[in-house]
């Protein structure tokens, strides 16, 4: 498998259900396949992890959403292509 010279970010967003995750899983597949380190961040689970005590105020769905921003920048960077399926903040009520 060939390491993929420069990362890159792609971003799902859609209500819950709208299948982001599914989506996701599906081009880390197809990107794999064609030789890219790929992650997938699905919001539920960075939120269970990385933002484990968080609420959903909106100053909480902020932060997670920049510590989704901040991984992705991260994985990108050092050529990995970081795959983000997560609810916007606006879309939460």
């Amino acid at each position: 498998m060939r390491r993929a010279d420069q990362g890159f970010v792609v971003w799902l967003t859609g209500f819950s259900g709208a299948g982001k995750t599914t989506l996701a899983q599906l081009l880390a597949r197809s990107l794999r396949s064609r030789g890219h380190l790929v992650e997938v961040l699905d919001g539920d689970v960075v939120r269970a992890h990385l933002s484990k005590g968080l609420g959903f105020s909106k100053e909480d769905r902020d932060t997670n959403i920049r510590r989704i921003g901040f991984v992705c920048q991260l994985l990108s960077r050092n050529g990995v292509v970081a795959v983000a399926a997560a609810i916007p903040v606006s879309e939460r009520a």
